[in-house]
């Protein structure tokens, strides 16, 4: 490399990692700049977990499938890389919950299981008439909340009882974060909710005033909310890879230790070479984060203070369709204690038609999380087989599909509890005090979706740029050359 220190090093080729690279690079060339960057990955391919796998016709995505199209950050990014033309929008249908080894249809009206419309619930098999009355009490609510953090269980059942949140909204946001909802903290997961509950008394009104004013669509008309590529999700970090032209990517090149040497930060890598950087945006998760940075493992703890859970996504593949599910729609969620390892599972084939071949089928499922994560460590078969007894028992499911694929996330799912918020505040503080020029960014600290790490990603960027210009470190045009 070269002798002068770098303009900064990004550590981790996830979609965080990438999103930053990117936009510094953008900003930094809009500058006039040749950008000194590299990008480091400890893994021989980019994209963290999203990874897109085509099979006998069938595409798979072994993370995540899609993004959340409402949120700004994601969609800008495709405009910025010109993959508008290539999006694909979910199919839409009726989802399901299972109660008592039955499926169940998710009323109407609801958003993430919260009533937005009433009537939908009342009119629901799902919760009993003590429960749906104890849901009515909420309208007639007069406790404002106070300002602080809580627990989003906590929250919901004292504005709307246990039985629509044990039914109804624990699985649903479960399956989601697969962890504990009543460790969840309300002002990280859900600001607009915390807000909602600052400003009106009943939550019920208060949701219906803000997102109530949709009107149902007619059956078939709904207008799918998610996102995703005619090639899978790998379409997007592939793209961001083949435009960080004057970013230098280093794969397969783990870095060991980071440490601070005056003005300057000092990078080993497990090769033998070595990196020295003005800054650095540490784009893995929390934990790692502090492992490899051994100097500023006391400022990042306090953020990470529940660690994240395990959990492995299963796609099974029927090329001849399926006769046993009789329901269409788009899949259902599991409670707690049901029984039942699957926590959640997609009819892909519905949801997304381009995704395989004509008449087949695909179905993904999701196991583990807090209550269930020591079975992410067993055998694929075994994994598998627990998986397809459940769809026996739930959907009558009666074929064996021609393959399968079981994807594991270790540790991979962070947990915000009660007080993340500040906790953060006074992480990215002492980061600021006691190691100028190192910003975190991910799903550690602000954002388990892809729209909130290409958001994390994108201002870590900005964040860095400015730095570099307060202390006037944006003097060199050299170009970095790699040995």
């Amino acid at each position: 490399m070269t002798e002068e220190p770098l303009h900064a090093v990004i550590i981790g080729g996830g979609i965080t990692g990438l999103s930053a690279a990117y936009y510094l690079q953008r900003r930094l060339t809009d500058k006039g700049l040749a950008p000194k960057v590299a990008l480091l990955e400890s893994e021989p391919r980019l994209g963290g977990k999203i990874k897109t796998t085509l099979r006998d016709g069938f595409l798979m995505e072994q993370g995540p499938d899609s993004f959340v199209a409402t949120k700004k950050a994601a969609y800008q990014l495709v405009q910025d890389l010109g993959l508008e033309n290539d999006l694909v929008r979910n199919h839409t249908g009726q989802a399901y919950i299972v109660q008592d080894r039955r499926l169940y249809p998710i009323p109407a009206g609801t958003m993430m299981g919260i009533p937005v419309r009433l009537w939908p619930l009342l009119k629901s098999p799902l919760l009993s008439p003590s429960g749906k009355m104890r849901v009515v009490r909420d309208l007639f609510s007069y406790g404002l909340e106070t300002g602080g953090d809580r627990s989003v269980g906590d929250f919901l059942r004292k504005r709307l009882g246990n039985h629509i949140v044990d039914r109804l909204i624990e699985p649903l946001l479960s399956g989601i974060y697969a962890g504990d909802i009543n460790h969840y903290s309300l002002q990280a997961l859900f600001p607009q909710i915390h807000q909602l509950s600052q400003n009106r008394r009943s939550l019920i009104r208060a949701m219906g005033h803000s997102y109530g004013h949709v009107k149902p669509t007619r059956a078939g008309e709904a207008r799918g909310q998610f996102l995703t590529f005619k090639m899978g999700l790998q379409s997007l970090t592939a793209r961001i890879e083949e435009r960080l032209r004057s970013c230098v990517i280093m794969k397969g090149s783990p870095v060991t230790t980071v440490r601070k040497q005056g003005r300057h930060y000092h990078l080993d890598l497990d090769d033998g070479r070595s990196l020295e950087t003005h800054s650095i945006i540490l784009a893995v998760p929390g934990s790692a984060a502090a492992d490899l940075f051994p100097d500023a493992r006391d400022a990042i703890s306090p953020v990470l203070l529940t660690p994240p859970t395990s959990v492995a996504n299963v796609v099974l593949a029927f090329p001849q369709g399926i006769t046993g599910i009789s329901l269409s729609g788009t899949g259902f969620v599991v409670p707690r204690g049901s029984g039942h390892v699957i926590t959640a599972c997609t009819w892909s084939h519905l949801k997304w038609p381009h995704a395989v071949p004509r008449g087949a089928a695909l179905l993904r499922c999701y196991i583990g999380g807090q209550s269930d994560a020591q079975l992410v460590d067993e055998s694929d078969a075994t994994i598998a087989e627990a998986v397809m007894a459940d769809l026996r028992q739930i959907v009558g499911l009666r074929e064996t599909p021609s393959f399968y694929q079981v994807t594991r996330w270790k540790h991979a799912m962070p947990q915000y509890s009660v007080g993340h918020l500040d906790r953060l505040e006074k992480t990215r503080k002492a980061m600021a005090a006691e190691f100028p020029g190192v910003f975190l960014a991910g799903a550690s600290y602000g954002g388990v979706g892809l729209p909130d790490c290409i958001r994390e990603g994108e201002q870590a960027a900005h964040d860095l740029v400015d730095h570099l210009e307060q202390r006037n470190l944006l003097d060199s045009r050299e170009e970095i050359n790699v040995d």
